[in-house]
């Protein structure tokens, strides 16, 4: 079970950790449980558009000048430009550096982005662990299992990440096909 923060406590056989960058830093855990997840920072920057003159019709993927960056629309004609990568601990302030490589990028890919208003600039922080893969399935403490660390592909990882969890719940361990996910890999 957990322990809240207000001091109630929730009886549970499993509990699943999935704090992200927070697991680390949970407070109650055992030394062994204590899990290599780091921050890693990403920018990311939001353009205003007009659905109405057709703008980017489909996700955009490329290497500019030897950075990576993905274009993605949205259906109100909106662009999500992304992302760079930077390990800064805990620091979600956006560089300005950062939003010039970004946009520079989207407007080398795309030049009429380069008249796009620009709505948002964000910085986020995604969870990775030393080999930056996943960490999934039981911990060394009886009914405690993890799914955290998935760096750079969470979301695309959600759906089966969860079925390799509920398995592992329902068995005690890890799929042998996710074996190298073991959250025991690390020590």
């Amino acid at each position: 079970g957990v322990v809240l923060e207000d001091g109630t406590e929730v009886a549970a056989s499993a509990v699943v950790l999935a704090a992200g960058t927070g697991v680390p830093h949970l407070d109650g855990l055992p030394d062994e449980v204590r899990l290599p997840v780091r921050p890693v920072k990403g920018e990311i920057l939001r353009l205003q558009g007009d659905p109405s003159e057709g703008g980017l019709a489909m996700t955009v993927r490329a290497t500019v000048q030897g950075q990576p960056v993905y274009l993605v629309p949205r259906v109100d004609g909106e662009v999500i430009v992304g992302a760079t990568v930077q390990e800064a601990g805990y620091d979600t302030t956006v560089r300005a550096g950062a939003v010039l490589e970004l946009l520079r990028a989207a407007v080398d890919l795309v030049p009429a982005l380069g008249e796009a208003p620009l709505a948002e600039v964000a910085a986020g922080l995604r969870p990775a662990t030393p080999d930056n893969a996943p960490l999934i399935g039981p911990t060394g403490v009886e009914g405690l299992h993890v799914v955290a660390g998935h760096y750079r592909n969470g979301v695309l990882l959600a759906p089966i990440s969860a079925e390799l969890v509920v398995s592992a719940l329902g068995s005690g361990r890890l799929p042998e096909q996710a074996a190298a996910f073991s959250a025991g890999r690390f020590g």
